[in-house]
């Protein structure tokens, strides 16, 4: 008996030696883990990852050997055939009825107005690129989608100082109503007169081209509002719509934009809702709201890590409150990293998952491919954008009107149209081309 006692102490002492030469391998484990972790986050997956990802440092790093003007362009003339297709499978006949009979409704929610020009310049004069094309295309089938059909009322606003040259806004005239700001329209406008003066937009003379735009901006936002619609939305002729659109502005108009907290729904005062901000500025920055983004990312990664911590612990070891501090730290550490080498600008598109988790924000001034105003500040915003003693960039002069009438402006994100316009309207040249190949399709 004592021999059988003997042994089993025996066994019992090797279990327990045992155990703590496990427990010990799983302390050293556990220690490494932050640099293990870290090897295989940013040397392995990451890389792999975001190898095809705009923005991120990792596309930086591998994209050298790609030529984004290129490919900007194969992508640019892929869109255009389907919006070439679009249209051909159109009755030019039954989409004129549907927008006659939207025009002359008594009721109607939302007017779009495609503000179109020719793109002129240097290299490209004679080369079509398809712009308002595909803007066109998007926008009628948004205005055809479920939310919006039978109340949305689509116009083509052709700001050309010589309409007849524009040959794309020509296209589209047999599909979509029509206004030309200097020439004829296809549905009754009456001559809109400027502010203060005895002059109509057409009769304006200008000093250079950033006081004309502000003015066909004026000139198509005046037409639209002559609709009285409940809400404008001004769109540029090389914004295509996102595929979301539909459901989020629904959402956001009938959720953010009215207050529920009476009882009644009453719509809030607002100046615009933007619903495009160039992504190159949409990343991480000294900016006390993104700064605090950050921050959160690197908490939920701390309790991940802790979490992580908790699990794979045995239920005789015990964490001590520096080993838990450890690993909340190093997640920290890990999804802060993490987020600034993926860019803010890829996160933001796990919000797409659901039109609940788009972010309502504060709008800042820049850019104005496309936005939405209730029909009220139409009037006052039009006047203050004609009245300027000397001319502004649109968007700045718009941004000016929010200040001065301290009037809340909007954004959405992230962004519910995709900018197409490498090339400018205003004859400035192509821009970064590296900023026009995300893929995406014309619904």
């Amino acid at each position: 008996m004592r021999a059988m006692y003997t042994c089993s102490s025996l066994y019992m002492c090797g279990t327990r030696d045992s155990i703590r030469v496990a427990m010990s391998k799983l302390c050293t484990f556990l220690r490494h883990f932050g640099v293990v972790a870290c090897i295989i986050q940013f040397c392995i997956l990451l890389p792999f990852l975001c190898r095809t990802l705009p923005f991120s440092t990792y596309y930086g790093v591998t994209s050298g050997r790609i030529n984004f003007q290129q490919r900007a362009k194969m992508l640019n003339e892929d869109r255009v055939k389907h919006a070439n297709l679009y249209f051909k499978n159109m009755m030019a006949s039954e989409s004129y009825r549907h927008y006659h009979s939207i025009g002359n409704g008594t009721h109607m929610y939302l007017a779009v107005a495609v503000v179109t020009v020719r793109r002129s310049g240097v290299k490209r004069v004679n080369e079509s690129m398809g712009y308002v094309l595909q803007t066109a295309a998007g926008i009628d089938s948004f205005a055809r989608s479920r939310n919006f059909i039978n109340r949305t009322f689509v116009f083509i606003c052709n700001v050309d100082s010589q309409p007849h040259k524009h040959e794309e806004a020509r296209f589209l005239e047999p599909y979509l109503p029509f206004t030309k700001r200097y020439g004829s329209s296809s549905f009754s406008v009456k001559d809109i007169q400027l502010p203060h003066s005895d002059l109509t937009y057409d009769e304006k003379m200008h000093k250079n081209t950033r006081e004309k735009e502000t003015f066909d901006y004026s000139y198509c936002l005046k037409v639209a509002e002559s609709f009285h619609p409940e809400y404008v939305l001004m769109v540029e002729d090389d914004a295509v719509p996102h595929t979301d659109l539909s459901s989020v502005l629904e959402y956001s108009l009938d959720n953010h934009l009215v207050d529920k907290s009476k009882g009644t729904p009453v719509k809030k005062k607002f100046a615009f809702l933007k619903l495009y901000y160039p992504e190159k500025w949409q990343g991480f920055a000294f900016e006390l709201p993104r700064v605090l983004e950050l921050i959160s990312i690197g908490c939920v990664g701390g309790g991940v890590s802790l979490l992580f911590g908790l699990m794979v612990r045995s239920s005789k070891t015990k964490l001590t409150h520096w080993t838990m501090c450890q690993y909340f730290v190093i997640g920290v550490i890990i999804f802060m990293l993490t987020a600034e080498l993926v860019c803010r600008q890829n996160i933001l598109e796990l919000r797409r998952l659901s039109k609940y988790l788009y972010q309502f924000r504060q709008a800042p001034g820049c850019c104005t491919p496309a936005m939405l105003y209730p029909r009220a500040i139409v009037e006052p915003l039009t006047t203050y954008l004609t009245s300027l003693p000397s001319p502004q960039h649109t968007d700045l002069a718009i941004y000016d009107f929010v200040i001065q009438t301290q009037t809340p402006a909007y954004q959405l994100e992230p962004n519910l149209f995709h900018h197409i316009g490498m090339h400018s309207s205003l004859g400035t040249g192509d821009k970064d081309a590296e900023h026009f190949v995300s893929t995406f399709k014309i619904k």
